[in-house]
C-alpha cells in the first residue's frame, strides 16, 4: 500500500538523499510563477519587486498521527554542484505546528536552482506507543529515541539514524528501512517483515527481534555495499576477495591492481576498463564476465582459472 502519492504540476521532483541525511524538493527559476509538488513539500516562487519563494512546513506523518515537522532551510546554486543557505533555519520538531514561510531576494538576470533541505531532528525523542503508521521519516535524526511500541508499519525509513533507539516491541510491517543504521539499537519482540529485502541496514552491538546481538563485519559491509552501488568510494586495490561470491557485480573502471581472487565466483562480472595488474586468479570463476582480455593486465596471475568464454587455463 503507497501512503503517499505525487501530483504532477508542471515539473515533479522527487526527494533525493544528499550528504548528512537530508531530503530535498529542487526547482529551476527562469521566470514567471513556477511551482512543484513533491509529497507535502510546495516551492513556490512568485516574481514580484523581488523573488518571493514560499513553502510550508507541513508534517511527514498521516492525519491520525501526532506532528512531526522537519526543520527546513532554503538554499540556492548555480550549476547545481555546490549549495549555498539563503535564509534562516527554519526549526521544526515533535508536535510543532505548521508554518507558512516567505523568503524575498533580489533578482537576477542570471538562472538559478532554489531548493528547501529539510530533515528531521528527533533525537532522543520520546514516542513511546506513537502512532506513526505510514509516515515518511527518511534520513531522520533517531539516534536514542524510544520508539518502545511505537506502530511504525508501513513507514519509510530510509537513511534514518536509529543509533542507540528502543524499538522494543515496535511494529515495523512493511516498513521500508534501507539504509538504516541499528547501531545499538534494541529490537527486542519488534515485528518487521520482509526483513530480508534490506540488506544493507548497518547493524553494530544490535539487540534483534529473538534476543540475538547482530553486528555486520567489515567484510560484509563491503559485499553488501558492491552489489548496492558498487562501493564508489572504497579504495579495492590490494582488497582479499579469496573465495567471495561476485557474480554480476559491476567492477568496470576500478582499481583492482594486486587484489586476491583465488577461488572467488566473477561470473558476469563487468570488468571493462577495470586494471587487474598483478591480481591473483587462481581458481576463480570468470564466466561470461565482460571487458576481461589477461593480456591488458601487466604480472596477472591465472592458474586453473575458468575463462569468461569457458575455456580453463593451465
Amino acid at each position: 500500500m503507497k501512503w503517499f502519492k505525487r501530483k504532477i504540476e508542471l515539473l515533479v521532483i522527487p526527494y533525493l538523499p544528499i550528504q548528512g541525511g537530508f531530503f530535498t524538493t529542487a526547482l529551476i527559476f527562469i521566470i514567471g510563477l513556477v511551482a512543484i509538488k513533491a509529497e507535502e513539500l510546495r516551492l513556490t516562487i512568485k516574481v514580484d519587486k523581488k523573488l518571493n519563494l514560499m513553502w510550508n512546513t507541513s508534517s511527514t506523518t498521516l492525519n491520525n498521527s501526532p506532528k512531526i515537522i522537519p526543520d527546513t532551510q532554503l538554499e540556492v546554486s548555480e550549476k547545481l554542484k555546490k549549495w549555498q543557505p539563503i535564509s534562516e533555519l527554519y526549526l521544526g520538531g515533535l508536535m510543532a505546528k505548521p508554518t507558512d514561510v516567505t523568503v524575498s531576494i533580489p533578482k537576477t538576470n542570471d538562472i538559478r536552482y532554489f531548493r528547501v533541505r529539510s530533515k528531521i531532528e528527533l533525537s532522543n525523542a520520546n514516542l513511546y506507543k506513537k502512532n506513526l503508521v505510514g509516515a515518511d521519516l527518511r534520513g531522520a535524526n533517531l539516534a536514542g529515541a524510544n520508539l518502545t511500541y511505537a506502530d511504525l508499519a508501513m513507514a519509510n525509513l530510509d537513511g534514518a539514524n536509529l543509533t542507540g533507539a528502543n524499538l522494543t516491541g515496535a511494529n515495523l510491517a512493511e516498513a521500508t528501512l534501507g539504509n538504516v543504521n541499528l547501531t545499538n539499537a534494541n529490537l527486542t519482540g519488534t515485528t518487521i517483515g520482509p526483513w530480508f529485502a534490506f540488506p544493507e541496514v548497518n547493524y553494530l552491538n544490535t539487540i534483534m527481534p529473538d534476543g540475538s546481538i547482530k553486528t555486520h563485519d567489515t567484510e560484509k559491509k563491503i559485499l553488501i555495499q558492491l552489489y548496492v552501488d558498487g562501493a564508489p568510494k572504497t579504495n579495492l586495490s590490494g582488497k582479499d576477495f579469496s573465495g567471495w561470491d561476485l557474480r554480476g557485480v559491476e567492477l568496470q573502471k576500478r582499481d583492482l591492481s594486486r587484489c586476491n581472487f583465488a577461488e572467488a565466483n566473477l561470473q558476469n562480472v563487468k570488468l571493462d576498463q577495470a586494471n587487474l595488474s598483478n591480481a591473483n586468479l587462481t581458481e576463480a570463476n570468470l564466466l561470461g564476465a565482460s571487458g576481461f582480455d589477461p593480456n591488458d593486465h601487466k604480472g596477472i596471475i591465472l592458474k586453473n582459472t575458468i575463462l569468461p568464454d569457458g575455456l580453463l587455463t593451465d
